[in-house]
């Protein structure tokens, strides 16, 4: 039996020791295939490095050729040579269409052939009157009609003339009428009516005693599309209380402001927030006794036309 499980034993290390050897072949296996691809891969780097220098060296090469056609610079051997094995599906560098025996173009300038001159004679030509040689002349011939001494304008039927001034030197110049200032205000829009406004026209308390100190006004100048004018023009405003009797239904007269044309252009804003003429105005003597007053506006303009708006204002 000892004998019978030695002889297994012996076997079986027999078995396994090709199984080991065939084993140790599989990996040396792998690991070479592994290398073989690691080498691969490093070939193919290297070769896409060489496509790109080329490539570059290419761009460059052709760069250069351009520079030097742009100086003037002939090079036939400045392309690279053609022992140089690239890659396939990569171009060579440009090379020069110039070989290198070729000669650069002689530049002539053309030539110019000028006419002769009509009724000019030639210079040497003799003269009518001497017989001698005379210079060329230039100028206008001698049978030619001389030059008014001043030029007219053309006279037109039906048309008068223009009014003229005599200048500093002597010129006529036509006279030009000078707008004054409210003139040129009035070519930019045509007045038609006031309007007051009324949440500004209020009576104002200045010390706060409870008692009104004067007013605030604002009216605007508009036209008939009740767009904003500029105002230029004499101004007059005018207060009545209805509690004091007068001649007429709307009381008596507690107040009345004039204020020139210059003043009035000076207090005229045309913004977002303020439109119109603003003043502020304190009564002249008493103030007003009844619970409103009642106000009356007028602009005159420079050419004599004048514009009227009324409104009632709370004084308490």
């Amino acid at each position: 039996m000892t004998r019978i499980a030695n002889g297994i034993a012996a076997v079986s290390v027999l078995l396994a020791v090709p199984f080991m050897a065939g084993c140790k072949t599989d990996i040396s296996q792998q690991l070479l295939e592994r290398e073989l691809r690691m080498q691969e891969d490093q070939i193919y780097l290297l070769q896409d490095e060489l496509q790109e220098k080329c490539a570059r060296l290419n761009r460059v090469a052709g760069e250069n050729t351009s520079l030097k056609k742009q100086l003037g610079i002939v090079d036939p051997n400045a392309s690279l040579p053609t022992r140089i094995d690239l890659p396939p599906g990569i171009a060579g560098p440009a090379r020069s269409l110039l070989g290198p025996t070729s000669a650069a173009p002689t530049m002539l300038p053309p030539a110019l052939t000028l006419p002769e001159p009509v009724g000019v004679p030639p210079v040497g030509a003799a003269g009518s009157g001497s017989g001698a040689a005379d210079g060329p002349r230039f100028g206008p011939p001698a049978n030619a009609p001389a030059a008014p001494a001043t030029i007219l304008p053309p006279a037109l039927d039906g048309v008068p003339p223009l009014p003229a001034v005599p200048g500093d030197r002597g010129a006529a110049v036509p006279a030009i009428k000078r707008l004054s200032h409210e003139e040129s205000l009035a070519v930019e829009g045509q007045i038609t009516h006031l309007v007051i406004n009324p949440g500004k026209t209020e009576c104002f308390d200045g010390d706060g005693d409870g008692t009104t100190d004067g007013m605030a006004i604002v009216f605007e100048p508009r036209d008939g599309d009740e767009r904003l004018v500029t105002a230029a023009g004499d101004v007059t405003i005018s207060a009545f209380d209805p509690a004091i009797g007068g001649g007429s239904g709307e009381g008596a007269c507690i107040a009345k402001w004039e204020i020139t044309s210059a003043d009035a252009l000076a207090h005229f804003r045309r913004t977002s927030r303020a439109r119109g003429l603003h003043f502020r105005l304190p009564w002249q003597g008493t103030s007003p006794t009844a619970d409103h007053v009642r106000l009356f506006v007028r602009l005159t303009t420079f050419d004599g036309h004048s514009f009227e708006a009324d409104a009632t204002v709370q004084t308490r």
